[in-house]
């Protein structure tokens, strides 16, 4: 056997080959790790960017939802209702709040509940929402909620402040109700300078919303976890590890991430990375000052990004098998540097296509928001306007997009050139009001609610962010609440309070010129028969068909009026005389008389009517209509149907009847 000779020439080349193979791979190994790990710091800087701007946007939705209910129920507070109820304390304004609690309830889906308690934590007044039916409590069913956490810290509050208790899960008969319901509860003090009396407005409002808000806004592909502020979970990717408090139990995030929690509550916001993972958190305070500083430092929530090693970039693209292909065929280096360039540019169009959808999921989030939202670059041009500000202002955003659109809606006063909104650029803080105008494209001025805010982008930019509401529908429906108060809830006629006005100026009239005035008592016959043969709908239907045949037949300047049930009052504040009031009465009780068509058949009804007639100085409301009503009951003894009529005179006190 011959064994090959190798030259000398052969081993050198050899070892040359080796020697170079050798070091292109020394060099392929660093160039590729230079670049694996510069493309790495790049992606995690992005990453860190989009992740604090989604914590940060969810953060503010957080805040804005407690400063609108707070300022919901500072609204109620100042209501005549709640304050004139702490002062009197009796059945007419409890009833007044009553009403004014279910309407704000009925209109608001996020509120579960609304009490009046008195300084010691007795419940007086309680209306509950159970889905879209609002009722309330009874006073037999009332508890006394003094040793609550959150009634002992409103009733220690300052006037005009209000506290928001944490997020928690509602207790009934000292057990978690299940399944769960996140509460959270705001509340305010009462105060009657007057009479000294102290009472507490307690809203409990679903912490559900809040949830929700937080999952809307940290939607995405990697986990996010609401803490509170000792770092219990109130929300993340596993439902098992949140309300751990409220059983006594650890954080299981502490558990889990001690050193990341350490870090998460010591700072207001930023990023900390572990060897678990990135972090990205942000601080979301409940309320908020005009001048920045928050009510309560001690409360705060947290909203956390959490993205895991693996799901890291340096992690992943390591993880790639092209990498160890690349490494391993280093013949091919050329191709392969040509598709790694091509890599990188995909990548950084993937980064860049995330960035955009964060904008998009941004202007989406803003676009169905209840407040207008106008954005203006620092020379005054408008560069977007959501659609719920194209609706209250009337103008299409196309109209105003590159123009100077803060000069067409935004209404300064006379001879001030200065603008407090652009002028947030200069000063770098929030500014809030509730003074200003907007005007409309149909020339029209509405009064507002705005928040103006600077916005500075990565590039330098610099320009205004204003979010607003229309504050005259918030003036309409305080209106309507107090109308509410003087209106019966199914005629609409006028209640006892403006029946009660009007009687004492019909007295005083009577007193000063002589006059006559009538009061008429109208119950109505067999009511009770409708309602037992066609239902209590149709019952109500004839009701609202009875107080509209009545208005037709009295004159403008008498009063209708509902009494509650089947009962009904008309005041006639001058009558020529007493058969001037049994004509009207006549005319009266044959409107009552004719058939009323129901959705299940035909039905008929009588009245029994008693009038007081009556005239002097001395009269009084009560004696007046304790008269109208004792004719009423003589009307009703004598077969019903009837008509039968008192004289109430003074001051010889002398009482004439007639039937």
């Amino acid at each position: 056997m011959r064994i090959p000779i190798i030259s000398w020439k052969e081993k050198g080349f050899v070892k040359s080959a080796l020697i170079t193979g050798l070091v292109c791979v020394l060099v392929f190994t660093l160039a590729v790790y230079g670049a694996l790990q510069y493309q790495a710091v790049l992606q995690s800087d992005d990453l860190k960017v989009a992740e604090q701007a989604k914590a940060r946007m969810t953060s503010g939705l957080l805040e804005q939802v407690f400063e609108y209910t707070a300022n919901d129920l500072l609204a109620i507070a100042s209501l005549p209702a709640a304050v004139r109820f702490n002062r009197y304390r009796n059945a007419e304004w409890e009833e007044a709040l009553q009403l004014v609690f279910k309407a704000q309830l009925g209109q608001k889906p996020t509120y579960s509940q609304l009490r009046f308690l008195d300084h010691d934590g007795m419940e007086l007044v309680r209306l509950d929402k159970n889905g879209r039916r609002v009722f309330k409590k009874y006073e037999d069913t009332l508890q006394h909620k003094g040793g609550r956490y959150y009634v002992i810290e409103t009733a220690a509050l300052a006037e005009g402040e209000v506290y928001v208790s944490p997020l928690d899960l509602n207790i009934e008969k000292g057990q978690v109700e299940a399944p769960y319901k996140p509460m959270i509860r705001f509340g305010v003090r009462v105060v009657d300078e007057d009479t000294g009396n102290q009472g507490l407005i307690i809203l409990n409002m679903k912490g559900q919303t809040l949830l929700d808000t937080f999952d809307t806004g940290m939607a995405g592909s990697h986990p996010a976890f609401l803490l509170n502020s000792e770092g219990h979970i109130l929300a993340g990717p596993d439902h098992n590890d949140e309300w751990a408090f409220m059983f006594g139990l650890p954080s299981s995030f502490a558990q889990y991430y001690p050193e990341a929690l350490e870090r998460i509550l010591e700072d207001d916001h930023g990023w900390i990375e572990t060897s678990d993972g990135l972090f990205v958190y942000e601080t979301v305070h409940p309320l908020k000052l005009p001048n920045g500083d928050t009510e309560g430092k001690h409360y705060t929530w947290k909203t956390v990004s959490f993205i895991p090693s693996a799901a890291l970039p340096s992690s992943a693209l390591m993880n790639h098998s092209w990498v160890v292909g690349f490494y391993v065929i280093g013949v091919f280096l050329t191709l392969v540097i040509s598709f790694y360039t091509h890599f990188l540019i995909h990548k950084r169009r993937e980064l860049r296509r995330e960035n955009e959808r964060q904008s998009k999921r941004f202007w989406k989030i803003s676009s169905v928001l209840g407040d207008g939202l106008i954005v203006m670059d620092k020379h005054g041009v408008l560069t977007y306007m959501n659609p719920e500000a194209e609706r209250i202002l009337g103008w299409d955003a196309q109209d105003l997009v590159h123009k100077q659109g803060h000069e067409v809606f935004h209404v300064h006063e006379q001879g001030n050139p200065d603008c407090s909104v652009m002028d947030v650029m200069k000063t770098r803080q929030l500014y809030r009001s509730k003074d200003e105008e907007f005007r409309r494209k149909d020339d029209s001025t509405i009064p507002v609610i705005l928040n103006a805010a600077p916005l500075t982008s990565d590039t330098g930019d610099e320009g205004v962010v204003i979010s607003f509401q229309d504050f005259s529908e918030i003036k309409e429906y305080q209106e309507t609440i107090h109308s509410l108060a003087f209106q019966d809830s199914l005629t609409g006629l006028p209640n006892r309070r403006v029946l009660e006005d009007r009687m004492q100026l019909a007295i005083a009239l009577s007193g000063r010129h002589a006059r006559h005035l009538g009061l008429m008592f109208l119950d109505l016959d067999h009511f009770k028969e409708v309602n037992d043969t066609y239902g209590h709908d149709a019952g109500d239907i004839l009701l609202r068909e009875i107080a509209e045949r009545l208005e037709r037949n009295v004159r403008e300047t008498d009063t209708v009026v509902r009494m509650g049930g089947d009962e009904f009052i008309v005041l006639l504040p001058e009558v020529s005389s007493t058969e001037n009031a049994i004509v009207v009465a006549e005319k009266v009780l044959h409107a009552v008389s004719q058939p009323v068509v129901l959705p299940l058949g035909v039905a008929r009804v009588g009245v029994s009517i008693g009038i007081a007639i009556a005239r002097g100085a001395g009269l009084t409301v009560e004696g007046v209509m304790q008269s109208a009503d004792k004719a009423m009951y003589e009307a009703k003894r004598r077969g019903k149907n009837q008509i039968f009529v008192n004289e109430y005179l003074l001051p010889d006190n002398e009482s004439h009847s007639h039937s």
